[in-house]
């Protein structure tokens, strides 16, 4: 009789841990799959143009996460593609001396509630080079006050120290959002005489914002400094369809805006992409033109970097437009920094000496 109880318990048992064993899985075993499946935003250039300047003394041009936007976000609608004529912009008196048509798939595509508006040529030194500084107030800054080099941007709206001594214009940026409070504080009447707007405004890793944001972003901070005798230098956007979508937009929502000249950033192996987006946007819009980001560089996933003897080509092709191109105002070649962040590295300008590069100082002179 013991023996049959016994058997009986042991099934008890033995079913209780089968019901048991049937249960839910945890949650949390849900949660420990590949991070490789995880669908994440990829870009080459995402870590390259986020070089905002850390605000304090002991900068080294850090990178800082973009604040989230407190101003809505639209979404952005395509237009008919329109002409200079449409746009209600007159013909410029010059022409650019070297450009073949346009390789982009189309024109920026809105006509503006207000037409762009310019004083003429926004640049005065005669200078047509400049520095993309992330590097504070290196001591070496003093060994690219070169002979070509007349302005200098910092990716944020802090300026070292000693610029006026050696020759060289500082331009202040609103990068983004999280640059207003600074901007504000920083950018008055004396400071500076140019500024520039928001970083890739149409790239979701950088100052990413709609048109009809980055023209309230422009209306409220950067607009009114027209006042204080500012030249006033466009958002940069890149150099693709999304970039010339971007501008087309802004352009129709910034009614009364006042724009003295347009920037784009460009990665490419192909310097004649370059000339054809800058001669569009200027064709486009009639006004100067800024290549405030640019470098021999391939971001398209397949292929590889082009070689140094590439790189000089690059840059021979690039430096006869911009010298010979009226409206071409300013160029800064990206690389004066130990870190080029993914770009190829034979775009470098700055040598472990902190002097330039020999490409530095084809640039530079």
């Amino acid at each position: 009789m013991a023996a049959i109880k016994l058997l009986n318990l042991f099934a008890l048992v033995s079913v209780a841990l089968v019901v048991l064993s049937a249960g839910p899985v945890s949650v949390n075993a849900l949660a420990t799959g590949d991070g490789s499946r995880v669908a994440r935003h990829v870009r080459g250039h995402d870590a390259v143009a986020k070089r905002k300047r850390d605000t304090s003394s002991t900068s080294t041009g850090r990178c800082k996460p973009r604040a989230t936007s407190s101003l809505p976000v639209t979404t952005a609608t395509s237009t008919p593609a329109a002409t200079p004529a449409d746009l209600g912009v007159s013909t410029a008196s010059t022409s650019p001396s070297a450009a073949a048509a346009p390789t982009t798939t189309s024109n920026p595509a809105a006509t503006p509630s207000s037409t762009p508006s310019s004083s003429g040529n926004s640049t005065s030194s005669g200078k047509k080079w400049g520095l993309g500084w992330p590097n504070g107030d290196a001591s070496y800054l003093s060994n690219f006050a070169r002979p070509n080099v007349g302005y200098l941007y910092t990716w944020s709206p802090y300026l070292p120290s000693g610029l006026s001594e050696l020759g060289i214009e500082g331009i202040p940026m609103l990068w983004g959002y999280d640059q207003v409070s600074d901007f504000q504080n920083l950018v008055v009447a004396g400071y500076a005489n140019y500024v520039l707007g928001p970083n890739e405004p149409n790239e979701p890793s950088q100052s990413n914002m709609s048109p009809s944001d980055g023209a309230s972003l422009w209306q409220q901070y950067i607009n009114p400094l027209q006042n204080e005798g500012y030249k006033l230098i466009s958002p940069a956007c890149t150099n693709d369809q999304s970039g010339l979508d971007w501008y087309q937009q802004f352009f129709a929502a910034c009614s009364g805006c006042r724009v003295d000249a347009i920037a784009f950033h460009a990665y490419t192996t192909d310097a004649q992409s370059v000339i054809d987006y800058a001669t569009t946007l200027h064709n486009t819009y009639n006004l100067p033109v800024w290549i405030t980001e640019f470098a021999d560089q391939n971001y398209s996933g397949t292929g590889g970097q082009a070689t140094m003897d590439e790189v000089w080509s690059f840059a021979s092709t690039i430096i006869n437009f911009v010298d010979s191109t009226d409206w071409l105002e300013v160029a800064f070649p990206f690389g004066v920094m130990y870190d080029l962040q993914g770009v190829n590295t034979d775009n470098s300008l700055l040598a472990s000496d902190g002097y330039p590069t020999a490409l530095g100082y084809t640039y530079f002179g």
